[in-house]
Parts: structure tokens; C-alpha cells; sequence
């Protein structure tokens, strides 16, 4: 992530790969990954507020945060969020 900027952060992506199984990416605004992720999870924890809670949380290890009313789904199993820079 050395070369990229809060400013050039865009999105972040929460993708579902497998059960039990979310795939996060920071994406910059030119398209390109910044930082990639997994979330894990039980099986019966699968909710949208749980994927939401280790979403922000990624990115908050990144600098970024996202507001949760901004997340906006992207088919069946994947959602995405505009970035924010971390107060």
C-alpha cells in the first residue's frame, strides 16, 4: 500500500467465495487492489451486519472507514462501499 494515497482509495469490495468465507478488497479510484483480506466466520454468524462489522474493520486497519448506509450490493454475494479517510 506504500504507493498508493488515502486519496486515491475508492471502494472496498466484500466478496463471498465460500461459505464460512468473505474476500475484501481496497480498491483505488484507477481500478487497481490496494489491500486484500479475508473475513472468516461461523456458518450461523452469516448475517449482514457481521460481514459489515469485519468489512470496517479491515479498513479501519488500512486508515479508511466506510458509512454503513453506503453499502450497496453487487449481485447475490458481493457488496461494495465507497472509502473514507479515518478521522
Amino acid at each position: 500500500m506504500a504507493d498508493f494515497t488515502a486519496a486515491q482509495a475508492a471502494v472496498v469490495r466484500i466478496e463471498r467465495s465460500e461459505a464460512g468465507r468473505w474476500d475484501l478488497t481496497i480498491i483505488s479510484d484507477s481500478g487497481v487492489p490496494m489491500g486484500r483480506g479475508v473475513y472468516l466466520f461461523e456458518h450461523d454468524r452469516d448475517d449482514e451486519q457481521d460481514e459489515v462489522a469485519g468489512a470496517a474493520e479491515f479498513v479501519g486497519d488500512y486508515g479508511f472507514r466506510f458509512d454503513a448506509d453506503a453499502v450497496v450490493a453487487d449481485g447475490p454475494d458481493a457488496f461494495w462501499a465507497p472509502l473514507l479517510p479515518k478521522d
